[in-house]
């Protein structure tokens, strides 16, 4: 995948999944919410305003999340800039976490692989709903900071949102949300309760997800997984995506 088309889905991930605190440094942003989530309490830096050098940018980092009470850390891709991040953050003591794969599909491949046997009843609202959210609760095991901080994160995502519930026997079994923009799905927040595992669930929640996507001209669909996931990789490998580039972060070691 081209540098430009890397750096266009990691905008499109950023508006998808919103920081409580964003602050722009010459092109970075540094992104704040409570700690709760690697992605939205790290360094977004794709873009380089080429005002301030390097070394200025690093301390103005780790000031900003020292007093947050946090380690720096940085989303690295393969658009971080300057191109050679992810070794000058290596020298300086930064250390990896969380490798991850940002897989995509096609939405037709997705559908053409329609579930077998029963399916789940699955309802989707097109905004945010505190019935929702409380089913989510129901489905994660979250700490109230941790579910609040995903409630604002949901409730300030810019493009559409769609938010999947899937019920087994009027019971919370699984949910997903996904986002719209510029033609693409982008799929958050999948879980199923473990007890309804390998029912089927999460591939219904991607299903309903698809073909509400289908009704606003979206042609292409984006997710992230982590490379540690042995059954989304599975299930995702049967809807049809493939690893279209892999991240990881870099966390400064205190």
């Amino acid at each position: 995948m081209l540098i430009s088309q890397i750096r266009f889905l990691e905008e499109l991930a950023m508006n998808a999944w919103p920081a409580a605190v964003v602050q722009m440094v010459d092109g970075w942003r540094l992104r704040y919410s409570q700690g709760v989530s690697r992605r939205i309490n790290s360094v977004w830096p794709n873009e380089d305003g080429g005002q301030l050098p390097l070394a200025q940018k690093l301390a103005l980092v780790e000031a900003f999340y020292a007093r947050r009470g946090l380690p720096a850390r940085f989303q690295i891709t393969p658009a971080g800039l300057p191109p050679n991040l992810d070794e000058l953050l290596t020298a300086r003591g930064y250390t990896t976490d969380a490798p991850t794969d940002v897989q995509t599909a096609t939405l037709a491949g997705v559908l053409a692989h329609a579930p077998a046997g029963a399916t789940p009843t699955v309802t989707l609202l097109e905004q945010f709903d505190d019935g929702w959210y409380a089913a989510y609760r129901q489905i994660v095991a979250l700490s109230d900071l941790a579910a609040e901080v995903r409630r604002h994160a949901w409730q300030h995502t810019g493009p559409p949102a769609g938010f999947a519930l899937a019920l087994v026997d009027g019971v919370p079994a699984g949910a997903g949300m996904g986002v719209l923009e510029r033609g693409w799905l982008g799929i958050f927040g999948m879980a199923t309760r473990p007890e309804f595992r390998r029912q089927g669930i999460a591939m219904a929640i991607v299903h309903a997800l698809a073909r509400w996507a289908a009704t606003h001209q979206v042609e292409q669909i984006y997710l992230q997984v982590m490379q540690l996931n042995t059954p989304a990789l599975r299930l995702y490998q049967r809807l049809g995506f493939t690893t279209a580039y892999q991240y990881h972060y870099r966390q400064l070691s205190v």
